[in-house]
């Protein structure tokens, strides 16, 4: 073969490329607004309880908002990683062949309940919606689903735990890889997939449902958006610092920082979008930050921050072996 041209597939470290690094993206995204999304719900005050009670505005923008993207999110993450497969139309096979010690196994079981679970979930907090939409066959459906509501939440909300760390526990089997082998990683995913679930909750809560910007349920989300981040940045210092202790070739993968472009995507899209923006948006007038647009800017640059940490990890995880 003209070596010109030819496959250097075989000299190529990275065996998992930017479509697991979508589906890693998107499986944090829908477990993250949906634990933000019931989360909020859960701990709504007493007072907005009794003011929306039988009323059409007893599903908050941000759930209903949660309700559509958690579903569709893990369908789109689920349809990549069949695509990554060798033989996409086998895929079948993975679902009833298990092997319990292993960790994609128990993220498949998880995920088989999830999917149907966050199907159901929207049902019911969207059923108001659905005629709306010319949906209303499903309505019935909605109904009969109804009483089985506060099932249904408790177990996706624990389920949507399960599925946002599975995703770096996933990685983190990798023992070859130093970056990817550390046990930080499932609680980074947790929580960075927190921090994509509220930006997005935000985008299709003001877009879709013309939410006010001043909305209570979405000034308590964008409360939590600084500790979110503070936690997230503690757990990358963490992992740097677990590389640069452990020596060797782990700390060798630091160069990742410095070196190549998955340095720049790191220090540009994880550091100065993801991070920068949306702390730099705090410093400005109240009147300005929460207006439509500026809140929509700060969630845009926060997914973008989240989806380039992904590639990072991915990318550079894979590209220092032991």
């Amino acid at each position: 073969m003209n070596n010109i041209w030819g496959d250097m597939a075989q000299y190529d470290p990275v065996t998992w490329n930017w479509i697991i690094a979508i589906y890693l993206f998107m499986a944090g995204l829908s477990a993250g607004s949906i634990l933000i999304g019931i989360g909020l719900r859960w701990y709504r005050s007493e007072e907005d309880r009794k003011a929306v009670k039988g009323s059409c505005a007893e599903e908050s923008a941000i759930l209903k908002a949660a309700a559509i993207i958690s579903p569709i999110a893990i369908s789109l993450g689920l349809a990549c990683l069949v695509f990554d497969l060798t033989k996409p139309f086998h895929f079948w096979l993975i679902l009833i062949n298990y092997n319990f010690e292993s960790v994609m196994a128990l993220g498949v079981l998880a995920l088989l309940a999830y999917s149907p679970l966050g199907i159901a979930y929207a049902l019911i907090v969207l059923r108001d919606e659905l005629p709306k939409w010319k949906l209303g066959f499903l309505l019935p459906v909605a109904q009969i689903l109804m009483p089985f509501r506060k099932a249904i939440e408790v177990l996706l909300f624990i389920l949507a735990i399960g599925v946002g760390a599975y995703t770096g526990f996933l990685i983190s089997a990798m023992n070859a890889y130093p970056m990817l082998n550390t046990a930080v990683l499932p609680a980074l995913f947790l929580v960075s997939g927190l921090s994509a679930g509220a930006a997005a909750n935000s985008i299709v809560a003001l877009l879709m449902f013309n939410v006010d910007s001043h909305d209570k349920e979405l000034s308590k989300m964008h409360g939590l958006e600084l500790p979110v981040m503070a936690t997230e940045i503690m757990f990358l210092f963490m992992l740097f610092c677990a590389l640069y202790f452990k020596g060797g070739a782990a700390a060798v993968a630091l160069a990742s920082l410095t070196t190549g472009v998955w340095a720049s995507v790191f220090w540009i899209g994880v550091v100065g979008i993801g991070f920068g923006i949306p702390l730099l948006s705090m410093l400005m007038p109240a009147s300005t930050r929460h207006t439509k647009t500026a809140m929509i800017v700060v969630a845009c640059s926060g997914l973008t921050g989240v989806l380039a940490l992904r590639h990072f990890i991915i990318y550079a995880g894979q590209s220092y072996i032991h």
